[in-house]
């Protein structure tokens, strides 16, 4: 989205400190015609073990606007 470039988020998530789990890195998904394997978009997951249990995930959807589940809905779904 042009209104709200992925760089400013992710630059704010890294300075939060937390080590890198898994470095950037692409996510797939089944499309809503059954293509299986197909770029999602894009991740990076930190380590938050210090907090507690569970992850944490700084992710992008390719193609995806402001309005994520509207835009590219079969995304939206396997990232949530």
């Amino acid at each position: 989205d042009a209104c709200v470039p992925y760089t400013d988020g992710q630059a704010w998530t890294e300075g939060m400190g937390y080590p890198v789990k898994n470095p950037w890195h692409h996510w797939a998904y089944t499309s809503t015609e059954g293509n299986a394997d197909q770029v999602a978009g894009y991740a990076t997951e930190y380590d938050v073990s210090k907090e507690g249990t569970g992850s944490f995930a700084f992710v992008t959807v390719k193609g995806g606007r402001h309005e994520v589940p509207e835009s590219a809905p079969g995304q939206a779904m396997e990232m949530l």
